[in-house]
């Protein structure tokens, strides 16, 4: 059973679920391991919370067992990653679809979206690294497509970062897949522009979020915040998005939740005019545009759920071999589990996995030196993802 207690009551063998509230203000924390000892309850439990969440079916012998009674047992990566590359194909079959039917003005219905959406869930719960890391293997020349999957993809595991239950999780997951639906109604010739945009021409483009209202505002039993996050995703905090200008609190939960994965799926992606950003990159910038785009509550619970290195990023460690971020530490964000790949020359080599956090202090120690876009030196990750 889970309960509640304060943090001054933690004690060595308790089990902490998480703490927080769900909210952009007090997001919630999954934390989901044991009080082996006390000084675990500072790396755990930021000093600034009051109330912890526990489970007090589970209570570690700190003689005996070492995987405590209860805790779900997640997929590894090995064994998610095919399942979630399914899923995502399958999801591409569906985009793809619904695209060409209101391209053709066919009528469309969301519903037949909830099984994927369903499964990105699962998926996600089981292994969050999955989902992640085929959002980083898609191709560029179905931005069109693949972007409402990873917008999905992103929603639902901030969603899940904050707290939310699985029934508000599929309906977020609906807003991310269905967002820029408004994007059919939109000449092609605009959408793959291989440059800048004319001024009529970016006039029609904003379009879209009322072209996607149009398409969407008919739907049986669509729920509000789904229509909203159609219509607003490109709604800023300081008001100067659109289509109207909302500031604040004027804009919804689920808006602003797609309205950061959206910016982020569109920095670092490739498109037909630009390579992708790197992922840490990315995430610098929007934190720069805290509280003008994007309140800054958002953006630091996006930068917490993702980690500072995101699952995928190419970096080069300070001992000089290169390496994919293959895992966050979210006691220390800055020292994530690290696949390595390169020597020092960007040599390949047989791949291993180094812990940075569990490296500190040691001999061996390093941390992330810098972050690498993979595109400036023609490379390609997929290879080393999969072995």
């Amino acid at each position: 059973m889970q309960q509640r207690v304060k943090r001054t009551a933690l004690r060595s063998g308790m089990y902490v679920v998480s703490h927080g509230l769900g909210s952009f203000d007090n997001p919630l924390v999954r934390v989901d391991k044991p009080i082996l000892t006390p000084a675990d309850i500072d790396l755990l439990v930021p000093r600034e919370v009051d109330d912890v969440t526990i489970d007090t079916n589970v209570h570690i012998s700190l003689l005996g067992q070492t995987r405590p009674v209860g805790v779900p047992i997640t997929t590894g990566l090995a064994d998610e990653l095919p399942i979630a590359r399914r899923l995502y194909t399958d999801a591409l079959e569906h985009v793809r679809g619904f695209v060409t039917d209101v391209r053709r003005g066919t009528d469309i219905d969301y519903h037949r979206a909830e099984p994927l959406v369903e499964n990105f869930i699962e998926s996600v719960l089981r292994n969050e690294t999955a989902a992640v890391t085929l959002f980083k293997l898609r191709g560029f020349d179905e931005y069109t497509y693949t972007h409402s999957i990873n917008v999905s993809l992103l929603a639902v595991l901030l969603g899940k970062h904050l707290g939310l239950d699985k029934a508000t999780l599929l309906e977020l997951g609906l807003a991310g897949m269905y967002h820029d639906v408004g994007k059919a109604r939109i000449p092609e010739a605009i959408l793959n522009k291989p440059g800048k945009l004319s001024r009529s021409e970016f006039q029609t483009m904003k379009a879209h979020p009322l072209e996607g209202y149009k398409i969407m505002v008919g739907q049986r039993d669509l729920n509000p915040e789904i229509l909203r996050a159609v219509v607003e995703h490109h709604e800023r905090h300081d008001g100067s998005g659109y289509p109207r200008g909302l500031t604040g609190e004027q804009v919804g939960q689920f808006s602003r939740i797609v309205s950061v994965v959206d910016v982020y799926d569109a920095l670092t992606s490739r498109r037909v005019y630009k390579d992708a950003m790197a992922p840490a990159k990315a995430l610098g910038m929007m934190y720069m545009w805290r509280e003008k785009d994007f309140p800054h509550q958002a953006i630091e619970s996006f930068i917490r759920c993702i980690g500072v290195y995101p699952v995928g990023s190419f970096v080069k460690l300070t001992g000089g071999e290169y390496g994919i971020v293959a895992g966050a530490n979210p006691l220390r964000p800055t020292l994530p589990e690290v696949k390595i790949i390169m020597d020092s020359k960007m040599r390949p080599q047989i791949p291993r996995v180094l812990d940075l956090l569990a490296l500190e202090g040691g001999p061996e120690a390093q941390s992330i030196a810098q972050v690498i876009n993979p595109a400036e030196f023609h490379i390609d990750l997929e290879p080393f993802f999969l072995s």
